[in-house]
């Protein structure tokens, strides 16, 4: 028993010792953690905000229920696929020359990079061709500092634009579309990119394509007052001034004529001008707003253009279009009508052949016309003088 207590008397003072060991003063040991320093001083408290202000702002326009009004509009419109419109616009925007404008992609490297997608070997930039989309018109915002920088609704540009058309004129070469907004975006697009008709050495016009004429969306030309055809024509009404259109001076926008004052939540993207937009300078409905006389001249130069007599063309051996004779090879062969009308999908289409200047300017300035698709309202002043003077003169 006496050694069983002195066996437990010392575990108990050999455990002393080491208790006393492990908390007497640290000694370094190379490869271990020091002590833990100081802790620092707490940092001061933020102010509170106020519920919902901040993220409210964005919640406004980033929303499904706010963005389901624009998304049926836009569906409806020919921005937005609509299918009888499709093959017209959307399915050609696989093509290197046409992707820039008829593809959402092609679209957006266009204005990201100044160029779109090299052709591959089957002529093709691209594998598919999607309708300009909500994507192609925006990105992000410049500012988010709204009240003061204003909402730029994150468009993908509003920078000026050039006025991209193939035309023989030096004065249009450095000619530069700036609306101040976010129309310019829109100016990317609309626009004739084909020059007026020029002579050949015998002072004709040879048109070779049943799609001559303005390229589909000459609207921004129109509104300007520019590429109008009329170097072979009597004046009998003159020529308005470039930049003198109403709808060039007084709202100088797209936006504001084809966005402003909807009620249905699709704040203005099916791009069809409201009846409020109109009423606010012309008061009255958008139903009885029209150029007083151009769909009549319109109506008389088309019947005129049907009756013009050119040349037939052909192709010769090597691809190129030559005038056709008859076997005596001195008698021209007549191609009646510079443009003619289709029934089947009512619309106006140009004819090959060799035709007087006189007569290929004039039918430009119809094509020109038709091609706006605002029946004059663009620039009313200028498409009733371009009308009425290709009438004179082919009279």
């Amino acid at each position: 028993m006496k050694n069983l207590k002195l066996i437990v008397n010392l575990i108990v003072v050999t455990s002393s010792l080491m208790f006393f060991q492990c908390t007497s003063d640290y000694t370094a040991i190379p490869g271990q953690d020091g002590e833990n320093g100081t802790n620092g001083i707490d940092g001061v408290d933020g102010i509170d905000g106020i519920d919902g202000v901040g993220t409210q702002v964005c919640i406004d326009c980033h929303s499904d229920t706010h963005r389901s009004g624009i998304w049926d509009a836009y569906l409806t419109s020919n921005h937005g696929g609509d299918p009888a419109y499709s093959y017209e616009s959307w399915d050609r925007g696989t093509r290197e020359s046409c992707a820039s404008c008829h593809n959402n992609e092609g679209f957006i490297d266009y204005i990201e990079t100044g160029a779109v997608a090299v052709a591959d070997a089957s002529g093709n930039s691209y594998g598919i061709s999607n309708p300009l989309s909500c994507t192609g018109c925006h990105d992000s915002h410049s500012s988010f500092d709204f009240e003061n920088d204003g909402n730029d609704m994150a468009v993908r540009t509003a920078a000026p634009v050039d006025f991209k058309v193939f035309a023989e004129d030096p004065n249009l070469d450095d000619y530069i579309l700036d609306y101040g907004n976010a129309s310019n975006l829109c100016a990317n697009c609309h626009q004739p990119r084909r020059g007026t008709p020029t002579p050949d050495a015998n002072g004709k016009y040879m048109n070779t394509s049943t799609h001559w004429g303005p390229h589909h969306g000459p609207q921004t030309a129109l509104l300007e007052g520019l590429l109008g055809a009329y170097t072979t024509f009597t004046l009998v009404e003159a020529i308005p001034a470039v930049k003198q259109a109403k709808h060039r001076t007084d709202t100088g926008s797209c936006v504001d004529c084809h966005m402003r004052h909807t009620t249905d939540g699709s704040y203005g993207h099916s791009w069809n001008p409201t009846r409020n937009n109109c009423s606010d300078c012309h008061g009255g409905p958008v139903e009885e707003l029209k150029v007083t006389g151009l769909e009549e001249d319109m109506d008389t130069l088309g019947h005129l253009l049907e009756q013009v007599i050119g040349q037939a063309i052909a192709r010769d051996a090597n691809g190129d279009y030559q005038p056709v004779f008859e076997a005596d090879g001195v008698t021209p062969v007549p191609v009646v009508g510079i443009v003619h009308y289709d029934a089947g999908d009512d619309a106006w289409h140009p004819v090959r052949g060799l035709f007087d200047l006189k007569a290929a300017e004039a039918a430009w300035n119809f094509l020109f016309i038709l091609e706006d698709r605002s029946k004059g309202i663009h620039n009313p002043d200028y498409a009733k003088s371009l009308i009425k003077n290709s009438i004179a003169n082919l009279q």
